[in-house]
């Protein structure tokens, strides 16, 4: 894990951050992305990614990775609009799925569903689930791999779940939370100040 520091802040009184009971709000980079997460996980930061997951390893069974990516550069605005995200979904499926192998050859027995589009507002989403053999377990997993990205802003987010059939109930209430939930490019001064704020 890379070097973080970790601040607890007491948040003042209507300071307006809300979420339903059980649950607490993540934001990344001051509100380029925020949603729900359950309380109780522990997150894992990194240089490129957070990682929430349903206990401390090795005891995890749930597994949630997420990645904000800038698409623009100073100077250099490009409208991403036309790239649908069930392209990019498919070519990071095709890259990230587990056992899968490259350059033509031929391929597990994983069984990959059809891609979910879902359009609010300035904020499209496209995710799919795939189920496969787990090569250190040898046994069925599945994973939920989606692209988010504000049309507006150029900013996309990468969210990839991983889980147990046995934990299937309780890791699609978690991804429908985390998809219930999700904003971006709604960016905050102060994390002492939410979007409820008065």
């Amino acid at each position: 894990m890379e070097n973080w520091d970790k601040q607890v802040f007491n948040l003042p009184e209507n300071h307006g951050w809300t979420a339903k009971p059980g649950n607490v709000v993540f934001v990344a980079d001051r509100g380029a992305l925020r949603f729900e997460i359950p309380r109780e996980w522990t997150v894992e930061p990194s240089k490129k990614s957070v990682k929430f997951l349903d206990a401390k390893p090795p005891n995890d069974k749930i597994s949630l990775e997420v990645s904000v990516i800038y698409l623009n550069t100073p100077g250099r605005n490009v409208d991403w609009s036309g790239l649908p995200l069930s392209d990019l979904l498919r070519d990071v499926t095709a890259e990230e799925t587990p056992n899968r192998r490259r350059r033509g050859r031929r391929k597990d027995a994983s069984k990959v569903g059809t891609p979910l589009t879902i359009k609010m507002g300035k904020l499209e989403l496209a995710w799919i689930e795939t189920e496969f053999i787990d090569p250190g377990e040898k046994r069925p997993a599945y994973s939920r791999v989606g692209i988010t990205r504000d049309t507006d802003a150029a900013i996309h987010a990468l969210l990839t779940m991983s889980y147990w059939p046995e934990d299937a109930d309780r890791a699609r209430a978690v991804w429908n939370d985390v998809l219930g939930t999700l904003k971006m490019g709604e960016y905050y001064e102060s994390p002492l100040q939410g979007p409820g704020a008065r």
